[in-house]
């Protein structure tokens, strides 16, 4: 699994995580994030409705 960067028509950076070697797969560092922040406030939400 490797980092790379790489800048697109509109000069913006974007970071993507590239694996495997039979099967090469990339994914969005963005995508990811987003996914974890969303993921963390729904386990809060749950806690936080179980614990009232």
């Amino acid at each position: 699994m490797r980092l790379q960067t790489y800048r697109d028509k509109a000069h913006s950076r974007h970071f993507d995580l590239i694996g495997g070697r039979a099967h090469p797969w990339s994914v969005d560092l963005v995508t990811i994030t987003a996914a974890a922040i969303l993921a963390i406030g729904f386990a809060c939400a749950l806690v936080a409705l179980w614990v009232r």
